[in-house]
């Protein structure tokens, strides 16, 4: 994302960072793709490093208002209850993502899985029901394109 991605409106032409903080998370295709990569560090409750010397230990000087695992722990949950609602597609996008170096190299039939997932709420409609309705509209669009070239 930008250098800041507090004030990042689209995430579409993106190239993505290589480390982001608890508060970058805005839930773009971008930063799932980043929590996927290291659900495992993660799940045991560390957040990723930004420099593979770093010390994790090592920490400023802000105080905290809770244990500092559960912000990991809480997003990777997350991520996780979202994935379980696509299926078979979110396994194979969490397989994808530790695997690959960058989102755009995805298959694509995981990428509607990591559109699913994304996004600051989780979906109210199921996978499947979503899916149709993008590719409804998709499907729509394109007959409204060829409608005005006609």
């Amino acid at each position: 994302m930008t250098d800041t991605c507090r004030s990042c409106k689209g995430w579409k032409g993106c190239e993505g960072k290589t480390w982001y903080s608890y508060g970058d998370i805005r839930w773009c295709g971008q930063q799932v793709f980043w929590l996927l990569k290291y659900a495992e560090t993660l799940r045991i409750g560390r957040w990723p490093t930004p420099d593979a010397t770093a010390d994790p230990r090592i920490r400023g000087k802000a105080m905290t208002t809770e244990a500092t695992f559960t912000k990991s722990i809480r997003i990777i949950a997350e991520v996780d209850y979202r994935l379980k609602r696509t299926g078979w597609r979110g396994r194979l996008l969490a397989e994808q993502c530790i695997n690959r170096e960058k989102m755009m190299y995805l298959d694509d039939d995981v990428k509607d899985a990591l559109y699913y997932v994304s996004g600051w709420d989780r979906k109210d409609r199921g996978f499947n029901v979503w899916r149709a309705g993008r590719k409804y509209y998709r499907n729509s669009d394109k007959n409204i394109v060829m409608a005005r070239a006609s």
